[in-house]
Formats: C-alpha cells, sequence, structure tokens
C-alpha cells in the first residue's frame, strides 16, 4: 500500500473535487490490471455528474482500447476454478483458459465525503448487469474471471464450488 493518504485526482462535470482516500478504497487490486487506471479515471472524470447523490456508479466508453476486461464468459468446456481474490474474503469464479479480452469501457464508483468525492473503486469493463450480483444466477453460471496467479490468494484455489 502506497504511504500517500489522499491523492486529488480532479473534478467532476459539475465541479465536485474527487480524491483518493487509500485508506477507504479497493483501486490497489484494479491496479494490479491496469497500471495506468487512476490516468483514466482522471481523464473520465470530467464527464461524471456527481450531482450531490451519496454513491455514483458510471461507465464510460473512452473510445479507444484503454486496457483489458478479465470477465469473460465461459461454457461448459472450461476450466473452472474458484478462488479469493486479493483483499477479499469471498470466493470468486475463475477460468483457467481464457485471457482477459481488449475493453475501451472504464466502470468508476465515488462515494461522497466531506467537502468531497472519495474513488472507492474503478475498472477496465462494463457495468455488470443486476443479476451479477445474485449468487446462483444465470449470469455467473456463463461468466468467470479470466484466472491470473498475481491476482488470487494462491492458498485458496479449489476445483469445488464454495459453499456460502
Amino acid at each position: 500500500m502506497t504511504a500517500k493518504k489522499f491523492l486529488e485526482l480532479g473534478s467532476s462535470a459539475d465541479g465536485e473535487i474527487v480524491t483518493i482516500d487509500y485508506a477507504n478504497t479497493n483501486i490497489e487490486y484494479h491496479v494490479l490490471e491496469t497500471p495506468d487506471l487512476l490516468n483514466l479515471v482522471q481523464e473520465a472524470l470530467p464527464t461524471v455528474v456527481l450531482a450531490g447523490r451519496a454513491q455514483v456508479i458510471v461507465e464510460r466508453d473512452l473510445g479507444r482500447v484503454i486496457g483489458t476486461t478479465n470477465l469473460v464468459e465461459t461454457t461448459d468446456e472450461d476450466e473452472i476454478v474458484y478462488a479469493k481474490r486479493i483483499g477479499r474474503s469471498a470466493y470468486s469464479r475463475f477460468v483457467k483458459n481464457r485471457k482477459p479480452l481488449p475493453s475501451s469501457s472504464i466502470v468508476i464508483v465515488l462515494r461522497k465525503g466531506v467537502g468531497q468525492y472519495h474513488l472507492w473503486t474503478a475498472m477496465c469493463g462494463k457495468l455488470l448487469p443486476l443479476e451479477a450480483h445474485q449468487q446462483d444466477s444465470d449470469f455467473n453460471a456463463t461468466h468467470a474471471m479470466a484466472y491470473d496467479e498475481k491476482l488470487v490468494q494462491l492458498d485458496t484455489v479449489t476445483r469445488s464450488k464454495p459453499v456460502g
């Protein structure tokens, strides 16, 4: 983790200051996937209207390939494993025989603080459908993250779907 406590990223379309509060973010995980991520957030910020909302989640297409998304479609032919991502306590579904896909979009999650907004997280890719947040949904049965050893807790990798 970086020694910085706060970093100002810029301003939103409606003039709100946006910072990173390193004590209240999970951005480090996604920077492992996309080292230029904070610059991409800074590029997209001037297009985001916050309007005083407590939390803002947006997707922006930057018009060019900006990185990759590790969320990919899966089939019955794929090699699926489950593991805990670095810094996470829940298991995620991974596919071992797929690679991340090029993406021109970024998802940004901002939360309102005192006098400013904080970047909670950001990642290359598209907003997930609501169904993705339901554990046993069709979406989750047909999608997984492309497996990358640097993004998982290696001692948690299993072929059996964890219960709970």
